[in-house]
C-alpha cells in the first residue's frame, strides 16, 4: 500500500530524492502524464510533493484517489504562483526530509522516462554539479525547418544547452548527454539542496508581479547560478522528459509583454551587477534589441496584431522597474534570494 499524506508528516524514512510538482487547474494532465511516469520510474528512493493552487479539489482527488506505488505528499498552496509554490515546496522538503540531497522539479504536463530520476542521481554523483538538466525529447520528428535550424546552430557553435550574452536561451533537441549546460528547464531539472539551504537562492518570486505564471523563472534561476559560478550545470547522463503543453492559465498579450520585459530586466540587472563601462553598454544595447525582437515574437505566437497591448504592457513593466529600483531592493538582494519578496 503506497503512502499518501496531506498533513506534512513524512511516511518514508530517508528518501534520497524529492520531486516537486507545482500545479494549478491541471488535474487531468497531472493524472495522465506526470504521476504515471513517476510510477514507472526505475528509481524508487523518492518522495513526490504536489503543491496545488487549483480552484477545485480535482487535483487532490487525482493525487489521493489512486493507489500510486510511491509516496505523495499533497498540499493546498497557501500562495499562488509558480515560483512561490516551488519555493514553498522546497521549504517543506528541507524541513521534513533531511536525507534528500536533490530536488527534481517537473511540470504537471511533463512525462519523465523510466531512467530519468536515476540519471539525475548518477549525474550528481559523477559530475558534482549544482543543477542537472533533464533533456527534453521532441514529441515528433523535426521538420525540415527544424533540421535546417539545428545545422545552422552547429555551424555557429550553438550546439550546446547555452545562452547568448543578452539572455536568449537556446538548446538543440538532440543534445548530448553529460555535457555542460548554462541553464535548465523547469519541465525536468534536478537541483542540489545546498543551493537553497546553503546559499539561500530560490526561484524569483518578483517574477510573478504580472501574473501567477512566473514567465522564465526556471531559466532565470538556473542561468543565475551558472553566471555567478555557484556550480556546474550538466545535461543528465541518461533519461529525458516529454512535454505535452497542456495549456491552462496563461497571461494575456498585455501582461505577457509586461512579464517578459520586467522579468528579463530583473535578470539582466542581477546577472551583470558587477559589469561596468563599455562592456555593460554593449550588453545593454544587445539586450534592448533582443527585447524588441521578443515583443514582436510575442505577437506572432499570440497570433495577434495588437501592438497597443504590447506597448501598454511594456509601459507597465517600465513603471514597475522604476518602483523596484526606487525602493533599492535590488541593491540589498537579488530577486533570487529568499528575502527578496
Amino acid at each position: 500500500m503506497p503512502w499518501v499524506t496531506d498533513d506534512g508528516k513524512p511516511n518514508i524514512a530517508n528518501p534520497a530524492l524529492a520531486v516537486v510538482i507545482a500545479t494549478k487547474n491541471r488535474s487531468e494532465a497531472m493524472g495522465k502524464y506526470a504521476l504515471p511516469s513517476l510510477e514507472r520510474s526505475s528509481f524508487r528512493d523518492f518522495v513526490c510533493v504536489v503543491w496545488d493552487a487549483s480552484d477545485d479539489t480535482a487535483t487532490r482527488e487525482v493525487a489521493q484517489g489512486r493507489p500510486w506505488n510511491f509516496e505523495i505528499a499533497y498540499f493546498k498552496a497557501p500562495r499562488v504562483g509558480s515560483s512561490s509554490q516551488r519555493n514553498d515546496g522546497v521549504r517543506h522538503v528541507l524541513e521534513n526530509y533531511p536525507s534528500v540531497g536533490a530536488i527534481v522539479f517537473m511540470d504537471d504536463d511533463s512525462e519523465l522516462s523510466e531512467d530519468a530520476l536515476g540519471g539525475v542521481v548518477s549525474s550528481f554523483r559523477e559530475s558534482c554539479a549544482a543543477i542537472v538538466n533533464i533533456r527534453m525529447k521532441p514529441l515528433a520528428l523535426p521538420s525540415w525547418r527544424g533540421r535546417v535550424a539545428q545545422c545552422l546552430k552547429r555551424f555557429l557553435g550553438m550546439n550546446r544547452h547555452g545562452a547568448t550574452p543578452f539572455l536568449y536561451n537556446y538548446g538543440g533537441d538532440d543534445e548530448e548527454a553529460g555535457i555542460d549546460a548554462e541553464w535548465a528547464g523547469g519541465g525536468g531539472m534536478g537541483v542540489d539542496v545546498s543551493l537553497f539551504a546553503g546559499r539561500g537562492i530560490f526561484f524569483p518570486e518578483e517574477f510573478q508581479r504580472f501574473g501567477g505564471y512566473a514567465l522564465g523563472e526556471d531559466f532565470a534561476f538556473s542561468f543565475f547560478v551558472f553566471k555567478k559560478g555557484y556550480g556546474r550545470i550538466v545535461n543528465s547522463e541518461q533519461g529525458y522528459f516529454l512535454h505535452y503543453a497542456a495549456g491552462g492559465f496563461r497571461l494575456d498579450v498585455k501582461n505577457m509583454a509586461a512579464s517578459k520585459w520586467y522579468n528579463f530586466h530583473l535578470l539582466f540587472d542581477a546577472v551583470y551587477d558587477d559589469v561596468r563601462g563599455p562592456k555593460l553598454w554593449c550588453l545593454k544595447a544587445q539586450f534592448k534589441l533582443f527585447m524588441c525582437a521578443a515583443a514582436l515574437k510575442l505577437l506572432i505566437r499570440a497570433r495577434s496584431f495588437d501592438i497597443c497591448a504590447v506597448l501598454r504592457g511594456i509601459e507597465a513593466a517600465r513603471a514597475a522597474l522604476k518602483e523596484y529600483r526606487r525602493d533599492k531592493r535590488h541593491l540589498m538582494k537579488t530577486p533570487f534570494h529568499e528575502s527578496a519578496k
